[in-house]
């Protein structure tokens, strides 16, 4: 299992950094560093992958063919960023000549809270009873062939549930499971947690560098809190701050432990600098949250429209507002066919 969590961790992580250099060059985003780039091109990867499955969800579309169509355009964005050599050499002597400096007391707390998140699921795994539906959406996907048309807790053929289609989390760990050849329910529950656990960690640190720019050692310390929060400062299993220690699986929990902070992240970005890569960043991340949950649908609209408008009242910037309006619209645009569906 060793192999297969390497070799899942070599495809998220390697495929993603790669997308991540060609989105920095296509929207003109210079010595951003790794973090950025993985973190960035998971965004793209998730928001490609809502764009590509709902679709062919409601065409019937077999789930082979999904997988077909999806690695695909994968692998063209990961080829782009192979044409980005200069910049990614750039990044990496840039990091091997400031690794002294840039690690802290803090990062190294951090580092081994992480771990022992790791070891924590690794050894004493929590099921939740929501995998016997979206874990099978996964089983179901790769055993029958078909997305989303066999009722996951009795196999029968049956019409989606109209309240899930939008947002096929589960389908996202079926792709890699079809890569791998690792079974759904192994890579949900054995190998998910190494990806979804240290890419929560890049996002944090991305946030810490942004709130503490000229602090080295407070960027550590947020590092190490924020950790800290997920590991003992959650009431029950359902809060969101606790899903990425217990379930980091769960469509809603990657939602509430990564995608809203990057959200966060990317307003903290607009605040500093209007820049248009950043805002169609912010409009990928907010198609990405779509895909994790139902919830994405509407929170993460909510979140940047609060944000900007409470942003917007220091800027007193009509361009500012309509960038944010712009950033949901995909969100809105899914949010009324969802009422549509289901209705």
């Amino acid at each position: 299992m060793r192999l297969e969590i390497l070799m899942t961790a070599v495809i998220f992580f390697g495929g993603s950094c790669l997308t991540g250099y060609a989105l920095r060059r296509l929207l003109h985003f210079k010595q951003e560093g790794f973090l950025f780039s993985i973190v960035a091109g998971v965004m793209c990867w998730w928001a490609l992958m809502e764009l590509v499955l709902v679709p062919m969800t409601m065409a019937m579309a077999s789930f082979s063919g999904f997988v077909a169509v999806y690695t695909a355009l994968v692998l063209a964005c990961a080829a782009a960023g192979c044409f980005c050599w200069k910049e990614i050499l750039a990044d990496a002597k840039q990091a091997a000549g400031s690794v002294r400096s840039c690690v802290t007391p803090g990062h190294v707390a951090a580092l081994g809270l992480i771990l022992w998140q790791l070891y924590f699921i690794h050894h004493h795994m929590y099921l939740e009873w929501d995998d016997a539906y979206y874990v099978n959406l996964a089983n179901e996907a790769v055993r029958s062939d078909l997305i989303y048309w066999v009722y996951p807790e009795t196999g029968a053929i049956t019409d989606f549930d109209k309240r899930y289609v939008l947002s096929l989390w589960p389908i996202f760990y079926a792709w890699l499971s079809k890569l791998t050849g690792v079974m759904p329910t192994i890579m949900a529950h054995t190998v998910f947690p190494w990806l979804m656990i240290p890419l929560a960690g890049m996002v944090y640190e991305l946030i810490g560098r942004r709130l503490f720019p000229k602090d080295r050692q407070l960027q550590g310390m947020f590092l190490a809190m924020a950790v800290l929060l997920h590991l003992f400062m959650s009431g029950e299993h359902i809060a969101g701050i606790t899903f990425l220690t217990l379930t980091p699986w769960v469509g809603k929990g990657v939602l509430a432990a990564i995608l809203i902070p990057m959200l966060f992240y990317w307003i903290l970005r607009t605040a500093e600098a209007e820049g248009r890569g950043l805002w169609i960043m912010l409009g990928i991340t907010c198609l990405g949250g779509c895909l994790l949950s139902s919830m994405g649908i509407m929170l993460t609209p909510v979140f940047v429209g609060v944000t900007v408008c409470l942003q917007n009242i220091r800027k007193r910037s009509l361009r500012y507002l309509l960038s944010g309006a712009a950033a949901c619209f995909p969100c809105v645009v899914l949010g009324i066919y969802y009422i549509c569906l289901t209705h």
